[in-house]
């Protein structure tokens, strides 16, 4: 069993461990075979993209129409199920997944900035608390990018945090903003929300370069012991 879950989705100690990765393996496992014959990996990246442009126009919605907010729930699983599933059945496809790949990195790069910008002009969140949240996105990217390019290694969370992860906050995170009362403190000079994800992006700025400090340790070391 477990030989099929790595054919299928990716071997998971490679990719990283999050919270909800072995659960999510499971069910993905299930839904790939059922899929139809015609269904195939760009048909689900596309789907994953367009879920993606529901959520960010929910967001500018619930401006003038609150409503719109249970829309963003739906469609953020749309954009986990495309998203999830493109990779996995180009795997039990055969097809070509450097392709396949390409399509599902850009649908999911795409995916994530679009919904990050929309929240910055959105009632949940303010533009600067947006912006910074997409800084540190765009950091871990390109820290995964560039340590999968060093040491062929895809970590795909950090924390127990993946992209699972944070779709699930992405898809409460307008319910919550309610609860706490973010909409009606957007017009303050400097609103709570602004301070504590300043606090959270110092931190994760501070974590990450930690982390970059001991990965390159770890490189200079394995290339000190190839040489």
């Amino acid at each position: 069993m477990d030989d099929i879950v790595r054919w299928l989705v990716g071997d998971p100690f490679r990719r990283g461990q999050s919270f909800l990765n072995g659960l999510e393996q499971r069910f993905l496992q299930e839904i790939v075979r059922d899929l139809p014959h015609w269904v195939t990996p760009s048909h689900l990246s596309l789907f994953g993209a367009s879920a993606a442009a529901i959520v960010a126009g929910a967001l500018f919605g619930a401006n003038s129409y609150p409503w719109l907010i249970w829309l963003i729930p739906a469609a953020m699983t749309m954009n986990w199920l495309g998203l999830s599933l493109d990779l996995p059945l180009a795997r039990l496809n055969g097809a070509e997944l450097p392709r396949a790949g390409m399509a599902h990195h850009l649908a999911e790069l795409f995916s994530h900035l679009l919904i990050i910008l929309a929240y910055g002009f959105s009632p949940y969140l303010t533009f600067r608390s947006a912006t910074i949240i997409l800084v540190c996105y765009l950091l871990f990217s390109s820290y995964t990018y560039i340590r999968a390019a060093t040491r062929h290694v895809e970590q795909m969370a950090y924390i127990g945090i993946g992209v699972t992860e944070f779709r699930v906050l992405l898809a409460l995170w307008p319910f919550i903003a309610v609860a706490l009362g973010v909409p009606e403190s957007l017009d303050d000079r400097l609103p709570a929300i602004d301070v504590a994800i300043m606090a959270l992006g110092f931190f994760t700025v501070i974590g990450l370069v930690a982390k970059l400090f001991l990965d390159g340790r770890k490189i200079a070391a394995a290339s000190g012991r190839e040489d």
